[in-house]
């Protein structure tokens, strides 16, 4: 066995479908608690388990683990994969106490034991190129930008004993929305460095937050304003949207496309402008499903399990990677605005 898939979920039935791509179904294999998920995809012809104690009995050391399950759990199963010496890959957020997120990342150092955070959004070709323009100083010196993440996912009050309207075990936008675009308002524009204001709305929840604002400034001293709303009606899907001001231009950028809005003045001829100015374009994947950014990250955990590159594109990723250190990051983060706002 080389790759050991922790939770049948929505994103474990994804991470699956990618792996075994790659490595073939007789080199991956399934953990859920749950024996019906496990009949179905052992009907399917993957190999289950209930524990991933008994799958380490039967197939031996996994190269890799993938950890899909619920919240509550990361910190136990990271733990297992540090203390076996495994990578591990852990979807977001890393846990729901930042204490033990740090302790997670000094295991891992400790161990010397590779981990990687599911912040997928990062690996979307229109988010790479507005932190490419960022550093790169082309349109001036940023100003300040804004960032939202939006979606019509809950609609209805969340039932009583469900998670979801649970702030406490993971429930509320900011604690679904909130890491992946907090994460990359840090991977564009740098470490967050202070939270000022942060305030939160309920319109479904009662235990939960449905709507959180945020102002915050950069470690470099730039300004940011973050939105976020899981109940927008206006959405089909989620969208992440950012609007930078730069001295020379202004960017609008979301999960599909990056426009720039040049200035009158600004100090670019027409032949600067027009390599700026050139579309985003996705890199080449192996198998594509769901997304690039979805098949972009599992490719780079498994060339860190396999030890060789399995991107079509090299340079593809080159500086994206998510580490358990982002990981702790965002959730310190989410600690401090959920305090400011009330949450805790």
């Amino acid at each position: 066995m080389s790759i050991l898939i922790v939770g049948g979920g929505k994103m474990g039935m994804s991470h699956l479908a990618l792996v075994s791509q790659y490595v073939g179904k007789s080199g991956v294999a399934l953990c859920d608690s749950k024996w019906s998920t496990r009949l179905l995809f052992r009907f399917l012809g993957f190999r289950t388990f209930a524990s991933v104690d008994a799958a380490e009995r039967e197939l031996g050391r996994p190269q890799g683990v993938l950890i899909a399950t619920p919240t509550p759990s990361h910190a136990t199963l990271a733990s297992w994969a540090i203390a076996r010496k495994i990578p591990f890959f852990v979807e977001k957020p890393l846990t729901l106490d930042a204490a033990r997120s740090a302790e997670l990342v000094a295991q891992a150092q400790a161990a010397d034991v590779p981990a990687q955070v599911g912040f997928v959004l990062r690996y979307v070709a229109s988010f790479q190129r507005l932190r490419r323009l960022a550093a790169a100083g082309s349109l001036g010196r940023l100003l300040d930008y804004s960032a939202s993440m939006r979606g019509n996912v809950v609609t209805k009050a969340p039932p009583p004993d469900s998670w979801q309207g649970d702030f406490a075990r993971g429930g509320g936008c900011l604690n679904e929305y909130g890491p992946h675009v907090i994460d990359l308002c840090q991977f564009i524009f740098g470490p967050v460095a202070i939270v000022d204001k942060a305030s939160m709305g309920q319109v479904h929840s009662t235990r939960a937050d449905d709507r959180v604002s945020v102002e915050w400034g950069h470690a470099d001293g730039t300004r940011g304003r973050l939105e976020i709303d899981w109940c927008d009606p206006t959405k089909r899907k989620s969208i992440i949207e950012f609007r930078a001001r730069f001295e020379h231009a202004e960017v609008r950028a979301d999960n599909s496309a990056l426009e720039i809005a040049w200035a009158a003045q600004a100090p670019a001829d027409a032949a600067q402008r027009a390599l700026v100015d050139q579309p985003v374009r996705p890199p080449n994947v192996g198998f594509y499903l769901r997304g690039e950014e979805f098949t972009l990250e599992i490719e780079d955990f498994l060339g860190t399990c396999l030890q060789r590159s399995l991107h079509i594109d090299a340079a593809a990723c080159a500086g994206t990677t998510p580490l358990l250190a982002d990981g702790c990051e965002v959730d310190r983060l989410i600690d401090e605005i959920a305090r400011k706002a009330g949450l805790k």
